[in-house]
C-alpha cells in the first residue's frame, strides 16, 4: 500500500510539473526568428516560389509544436534557401 501512494504521488507530481511547464519549442530560437525571416520573405517572392516555402514553413513550425527543432530547423533553412535569404537563417540551424 505505501509503495502505492508514492508511485501514485510521483505521479501526480510528473503530471503537474509537464502540464505547468512551458513547451521547449517556446524556449528555442529556431522556432521563433525563424518563421519570421521566412514570413517576412514571403512578401517579395513570386506566387509559386511562395506557396513552397509557406508549405515548408507549415511543416517547420508543426515540427516545433512536435518538440523536433532541428527537423524544423531543416524545413526553415530549405524555406529560406528558396526565398533567396538562406544567409539570414544559417547561424540558428545549428544549435
Amino acid at each position: 500500500m505505501r509503495n502505492a501512494i508514492v508511485a501514485l504521488t510521483g505521479l501526480a507530481l510528473a503530471g503537474t510539473l509537464a502540464v505547468s511547464g512551458a513547451p521547449a519549442s517556446a524556449a528555442d530560437p529556431r522556432c521563433e526568428a525563424m518563421p519570421k525571416q521566412i514570413r517576412a520573405a514571403l512578401a517579395g517572392a513570386e506566387r509559386s516560389v511562395a506557396q513552397n516555402a509557406a508549405r515548408r514553413l507549415r511543416t517547420g513550425e508543426a515540427l516545433c509544436r512536435a518538440n523536433n527543432q532541428r527537423g524544423a530547423a531543416k524545413e526553415f533553412q530549405v524555406a529560406l534557401k528558396l526565398l533567396g535569404a538562406a544567409e539570414t537563417g544559417t547561424s540558428l540551424a545549428g544549435k
